[in-house]
């Protein structure tokens, strides 16, 4: 009789193992715990939701045109495997009534997030987030408020030399200026572009201050920057922001890199706080801005703002 082969783990995730949960542990508990002592609430949302929901906020990236996994039920509805937390948080704000509550609504979740990219060290496909989001104000001080809890989580659980990496995509005022100068500057580069910047030049160039591929990199030096080209209302955001942390003691650092979580009616501000670690790891923990306007069931028309951190966790 032929022996049988051992089934082993689906490709791109990984088990806890026993010896590694009291690390695992600790890093969770810590999040809830610097989580709590802001003042935000746990909240836990499914890891399905309708595609419909992650497609409307993302639609131009590759975390839903590439990486989403997506199915039919036996009902034939289309769903998703979240791959990241805003949209089902933002969904469940409305769809429970938080927005009728004290504003602004503080809120975080750590769990299971997927997505469709290629397995490397220290990037799976199954992998978790801590996220903080506050929503239903505008104001500079939440957006330095969430990158201040991200900052003294990673310090409460052991990690050092962080460089917080600040930017702004500003909004639908001063944004879409920028995106012409930015596309000016990119279509004579086409040709040296890789296949997916290219593709990426019309339909969401800001994806292409966000590539890794090195043939890409040479381009953006003289890449044009947004924080040159911000309207008044998004620089005044952008400077306060900036002072706020500075006041708390934040160093922070400007960069022309967009985190892709960004795709927002206004952002002023983006940001990832690098981990420096021995033997050349790196964490990366990401911070998004964004407001915009929801319609909730009452038919009153709702500005909901989101500031948000998101830890891309993977242990190793």
């Amino acid at each position: 009789m032929a022996r049988t082969e051992p089934i082993k783990a689906v490709r791109g995730v990984r088990d806890i193992l026993p010896a590694e949960m009291p690390l695992w542990r600790a890093a969770q508990q810590g999040a809830a715990e610097v989580g709590r002592r802001f003042g935000y609430e746990e909240i836990i949302t499914p890891i399905l939701e309708h595609a419909e929901l992650i497609e409307r906020v993302g639609e131009d990236t590759d975390a839903v045109a590439k990486e989403l996994y997506r199915f039919d039920d036996r009902g034939g509805r289309n769903l998703a495997l979240r791959p990241e937390a805003t949209a089902g948080v933002v969904r469940a704000y409305f769809e429970g009534g938080l927005n009728q509550g004290p504003q602004p609504s503080r809120l975080y979740l750590f769990g299971p997030m997927f997505r469709y990219d290629r397995p490397q060290k220290g990037r799976y496909r199954q992998f978790f987030q801590f996220n903080v989001e506050a929503i239903g104000s505008a104001a500079a001080g939440l957006d330095a408020e969430v990158i201040e809890l991200a900052s003294e989580w990673l310090h409460q659980v052991g990690l050092q030399d962080l460089r917080l990496e600040l930017n702004s995509i500003g909004d639908g005022k001063c944004r879409p200026a920028y995106l012409e100068r930015l596309k000016a500057y990119y279509r004579p580069l086409k040709s040296q572009l890789h296949g997916d910047c290219q593709l990426r030049l019309e339909r969401n160039p800001l994806r292409l201050l966000d590539c890794k591929v090195p043939q890409c990199q040479p381009f953006k030096a003289d890449a044009p920057r947004i924080t040159d080209h911000l309207c008044d209302e998004c620089a005044a955001h952008w400077a306060a922001v900036r002072r706020l942390l500075e006041g708390a003691g934040i160093d922070i650092s400007t960069t022309p890199t967009w985190c892709a979580a960004s795709t927002t009616t206004r952002a002023p501000c983006s940001s990832s706080i690098r981990v420096a670690q021995k033997g050349n790891r790196t964490r990366w923990l990401r911070e998004d801005a964004m407001t915009g306007w929801r319609k909730p069931r009452a038919g009153r028309r709702h500005r909901a703002s989101d500031s948000r951190v998101a830890w891309i966790a993977s242990p190793s």
